[in-house]
This record gives structure tokens, C-alpha cells and sequence, in this order.
């Protein structure tokens, strides 16, 4: 799908910026709309609703992605573990 990227970030490249745990941002297609975004903690979940703190896990999201394989590495190395099992 056109909208979807999908990267792997392998094992073997250690420690990165999410790896405190998962979050899901919430982007609108208004220009003046601010991302929202939901993090899981260990006892519950938070909704962060302003700009600088959303803009925050955007940039660690991008951080992280860049840590990550390209896409079409880490399509490969899917369908290689596929294979494998």
C-alpha cells in the first residue's frame, strides 16, 4: 500500500530511541490540526495532546526509522526469516 512503510530495526543494532516502549501518532490532514499521540506504559496508557511533546515522539519515530533497515532490506530479511520457519 502506497501509505504504509514498513522497516524492520534487527536485534543486532541494540539500543534506540523507542525502545522505552510503543506509541501510535495520530496525524490529520488539517495543516493546523496537531499530532496526537498514544503511549503505552506499564500501567496505563497516555494521550499526548500538544505540540511540543507530540513533535517529540515524531522526532524519535524518525530517529528510530533511521536506525532501521530500508524497506526493501527489510522486506527481504522478512521473507528470509519466512523461509527459515
Amino acid at each position: 500500500m502506497e501509505n504504509v512503510r514498513l522497516q524492520v530495526l534487527p536485534f543486532h543494532a541494540g539500543g534506540h530511541p523507542c525502545i522505552t516502549g510503543p506509541f501510535t501518532i495520530l496525524s490529520f490532514n488539517e495543516t493546523e490540526a496537531v499530532d496526537v499521540v498514544q503511549a503505552d506504559t506499564i500501567a496505563s496508557s497516555v494521550w499526548v495532546e500538544n505540540e511540543a511533546a507530540s513533535s517529540e515522539y515524531g522526532d524519535l519515530f524518525e530517529s528510530t526509522a533511521r536506525q532501521s533497515l530500508a524497506q526493501r532490506d527489510s522486506v527481504q530479511l522478512i521473507d528470509a526469516i519466512r523461509q527459515e520457519i
